[in-house]
């Protein structure tokens, strides 16, 4: 089966104040600051001209993850498949579609209360990507979703948006999008909404040197170093600007030929290594 998607596109996300935004973009995670408007920063972690875009939280109050589709005819198709599944989808407006700095896109709220944009001829950088710290950064490469409903959602991304399950850690469901392992993962929670954003880098070395910066500038390690049992990746995780996990992670794996497999609803389905993790959502069992 053919991948739906290019590839996962950005995450918008509110924040309470851009100026700290800014600085957390930049000096903490090391993305370098493309763009800023009044009510946004759109930080590049690779050839997308933002992957990661902060948004002022009193106008624009609920998160956004993208996909991008390749043609016009299959962001047709992307509408039709989600309204033939029971979800409502609408057309972004223009003024929407600037905000996004993409040519056309669809929008359709998930069951855990986030929007998706489904997106054609997204703005591309012509420059080379240079954080302001050796970061080992490579590109977007997943985001996690907090749901009090897992099974809703995974219907959502599956049957709704296309993508496939690569696996299973419990209740948790990893979506494959684009031939990777997944770009989107789903997280049994408390709560609802955006669990966490991972950003891919070259090495383990990599992901050791982020967490001794961690270390250094005494920000929550929240998780690893570790490796996911499920994709390969190996990863480091903090929280910070949005009340989200941040994490660096190698590259993953691809999904398993003979289909996805079901791990157990425990710590060492999350991390390999055992590495304790602050959150819950990585530490299995049901009652979350």
């Amino acid at each position: 089966m053919t991948a739906p998607f290019r590839d996962l596109r950005y995450l918008r996300l509110p924040v309470p104040s851009l100026d700290a935004a800014a600085e957390y973009g930049s000096d903490v995670l090391g993305l370098k600051l493309e763009d800023r408007t009044d009510a946004a920063l759109y930080f590049r972690s690779d050839a997308r001209n933002h992957a990661l875009c902060y948004v002022d939280g009193a106008g624009e109050p609920v998160a956004s993850v993208a996909v991008t589709v390749a043609t016009r005819p299959e962001l047709d198709a992307a509408k039709e498949r989600l309204e033939a599944a029971g979800f409502a989808a609408d057309w972004l407006d223009a003024e929407s579609c600037a905000a996004r700095q993409i040519k056309a896109g669809v929008t359709a709220p998930a069951p855990n209360g986030v929007m998706v944009d489904i997106v054609w001829r997204p703005m591309t950088s012509g420059w080379p990507f240079h954080g302001p710290r050796p970061t080992g950064i490579v590109g977007l490469q997943a985001v996690q979703m907090a749901c009090t409903d897992v099974a809703a959602n995974e219907r959502f991304w599956t049957e709704g948006i296309g993508g496939t399950v690569s696996d299973w850690a419990g209740q948790a469901a990893f979506i494959n999008i684009d031939g990777a392992h997944h770009r989107v993962a789903l997280y049994p929670s408390a709560r609802d909404g955006v669990l966490g954003i991972s950003f891919g880098v070259e090495t383990t070395d990599h992901v050791m040197r982020n967490w001794y910066f961690m270390q250094g500038r005494q920000l929550p390690v929240v998780h690893g170093p570790g490796r996911q049992p499920t994709s390969g990746a190996k990863f480091v995780s903090t929280r910070g600007v949005g009340d989200i996990v941040y994490t660096y992670a190698t590259p993953m794996g691809a999904p398993e030929a003979n289909g996805p497999r079901q791990f157990p609803d425990e710590a060492l389905s999350h991390c390999a290594w055992g590495s304790p993790s602050t959150m819950p959502e990585f530490n299995g069992g049901a009652d979350k």
